[in-house]
């Protein structure tokens, strides 16, 4: 079964060479980016590419000197949050860049700890993971994917996926990328926004998950995945030697121009 995709021509361009030469334009232009060290995780944003694709090229370019063989893509839900987190069903997934395959190996592994059941459609329709796709499809075209898509965001759900996790990468022999999908702090003016996502940051760079959520329920901090920031943080306390680095940072109002209402967009590497 494949997905099919349904956000092409609206957060991404719906042609191949336009998605190719958007990403060579970013890259020619693009400074120091760290591509060197052993990388557990990658944090990057999933809104329109005008807006935050750079800002997630940067963060996969960071980790392409790596020779992966999978990608676990956690993604938050924005059709529903009735739910754990649960898997694709799907076999393959489409992209202008050519499709993408499964994991199946990794999919079995974390099968008896995800929720059954969650609507096809929801994994369908969900853009959180798509506009991840023809990047990866770009930075890790040998690579195969297993989508993890989680509804409720909090420790409980964050700290049982970081377990499945580490029983997944753990009991494998392969190289395998856990790659968090998620933007930030969601129509703040642009000083407040900045603000709150560098607090935020500051968070991810400590590996704190639990300083991160409670910061963020007292208003001070927002993800809209960031349950899915947190499995990772969770996951990295497996590993003594893990640090989190900050690739880039920006939000919607350095493209719009708009700086009133902005979303903020981060990529960051936890590295072991």
């Amino acid at each position: 079964m494949i997905r099919k995709t349904v956000h092409a021509g609206t957060f991404y361009p719906r042609f191949a060479h336009q998605i190719t030469e958007m990403i060579d334009s970013w890259l020619a232009k693009a400074e120091n980016i760290n591509d060197k060290g052993r990388n557990l995780g990658l944090i990057v944003p999933h809104a329109g590419y005008v807006y935050s694709g750079e800002c997630a090229a940067k963060g996969m370019a960071s980790v392409r000197h790596e020779n992966w063989d999978s990608i676990i893509v956690i993604h938050p839900s924005h059709q529903g949050n009735h739910f754990d987190f649960c898997l694709s069903p799907f076999e393959e997934y489409e992209t202008p860049l050519g499709n993408i395959e499964r994991d199946d190996k990794t999919y079995q592994n974390l099968m008896p700890y995800a929720d059954q059941n969650v609507q096809i459609d929801y994994h369908a329709l969900e853009h959180s993971l798509e506009v991840q796709l023809p990047l990866i499809r770009y930075f890790f075209p040998q690579a195969q994917i297993c989508p993890v898509m989680m509804g409720r965001q909090s420790p409980t759900v964050s700290q049982k996926l970081a377990a499945a996790l580490y029983e997944a990468v753990y009991k494998s022999a392969r190289k395998i990328l856990v790659m968090v999908s998620t933007d930030l702090s969601h129509y703040y003016d642009s000083p407040t926004a900045v603000n709150m996502d560098m607090h935020l940051i500051d968070y991810i760079l400590k590996l704190d998950a639990e300083g991160m959520w409670n910061e963020m329920k007292k208003g001070k901090l927002e993800a809209c995945g960031i349950g899915c920031i947190m499995a990772l943080l969770e996951l990295a306390k497996h590993y003594d030697t893990a640090k989190g680095k900050l690739i880039c940072y920006t939000n919607s109002g350095e493209t719009s121009g708009m700086k009133d209402q902005v979303v903020g967009y981060v990529s960051a590497q936890v590295l072991i």
